[in-house]
């Protein structure tokens, strides 16, 4: 781990946890190298690999809770160009704040379609979060860039948990499968990571309930 940041070591922490853990089969994973300028300042809790990811499912004797998550550097998203919003998908809004978008966190591996972007806006002092869940359209996250990674650590990418900081309708029968995630995780990974401290979410969820 010579030369990695605090931060950057606790996700490798994370990616390890995963492989080793009884209650964890990992899919796929991946730890690309340092960018050519990691020497660099490194924005607050964003990485320097050049791709980070590891898609993950529980396994007996735990109830089944899955999820990915596949980082992108801060500091080379915002160099490449916006995601495309099929305007069959999206309305003319979601597709106007698509073009300021950058995709920091996404799921190639399972191919969901499901990304968070950081949006880029001239003038502004607090980038926005998106998450598009690529179903049920475009959704502003009430959090910022270091929360979001901060929170997604805690939740390894478990599906669905990025909508406990949108205004999506959780009580909605559209998103009945999107609630069972949620409850599932919150019970779930505080048994198979005991050491982590999951009342932020578990407080989020009543407070949506």
């Amino acid at each position: 781990m010579q030369n990695l940041t605090q931060w950057e070591q606790e996700w490798v922490r994370v990616q390890e946890e995963l492989r080793q853990h009884a209650g964890v089969r990992v899919l796929r994973d991946t730890r690309g190298p340092l960018l050519e300028d990691a020497d660099a300042p490194v924005p607050e809790r964003s990485l320097r690999f050049s791709e980070f990811g590891s898609q993950w499912q529980t396994v007996e004797p735990y109830p089944l809770v899955t999820g990915e998550f596949f980082l992108t550097p801060l500091s080379k998203a915002v160099r490449e160009d916006p995601p495309s919003f099929d305007p069959a998908l999206y309305s003319d809004e979601e597709q106007r704040v698509g073009a300021e978008l950058h995709v920091v966190d996404d799921a190639p591996f399972t191919g969901a379609g499901s990304f968070v972007a950081i949006r880029t806006q001239s003038g502004a002092t607090t980038p926005e979060m998106w998450f598009s869940d690529h179903v049920r359209g475009l959704w502003r996250m009430d959090l910022d860039y270091t929360t979001y990674m901060e929170l997604l650590r805690l939740t390894r990418g478990a599906f669905g948990w990025q909508h406990l900081y949108t205004e999506a309708p959780l009580d909605d029968w559209e998103f009945e499968r999107t609630a069972d995630r949620i409850v599932r995780m919150l019970d779930v990974l505080p048994q198979v990571f005991p050491d982590c401290d999951y009342t932020p979410l578990r407080e989020k969820w009543d407070a949506r309930r």
